[in-house]
């Protein structure tokens, strides 16, 4: 199991639905480390402001993207109870990952 380490910050984000949109953020990176194989450790941050999302990761300790994920907050609240945003979100990290190691 890889070492993830999820850093967040909040805008406008409820206090309640945090918990969730992290949870699946975590959950995602974790099925791409397990699945891929291509990371062993994560430092994610991710940042939410005005409905804005952001989310950078720092794979195996140097590899990181040129350009931030982008992500819908949409996507993200549904992702917490609907399997299948949760499958589209859990894609979208993978491009990322793959996109960051250069693959």
């Amino acid at each position: 199991m890889a070492d993830i380490r999820l850093m967040s910050a909040f805008g406008t984000v409820p206090g309640d639905a945090q918990e969730g949109i992290l949870r699946v953020l975590r959950h995602a990176l974790e099925t791409v480390a397990a699945e891929d194989g291509s990371f062993t450790r994560a430092k994610a941050v991710f940042t939410e402001s005005d409905e804005q999302c952001v989310f950078t990761v720092e794979l195996d300790a140097g590899k990181k993207a040129a350009l931030p994920l982008v992500l819908d907050l949409e996507l993200l609240e549904d992702a917490v109870t609907d399997s299948g945003r949760q499958a589209l979100l859990t894609e979208e990290v993978r491009q990322y990952v793959r996109r960051t190691l250069g693959q």
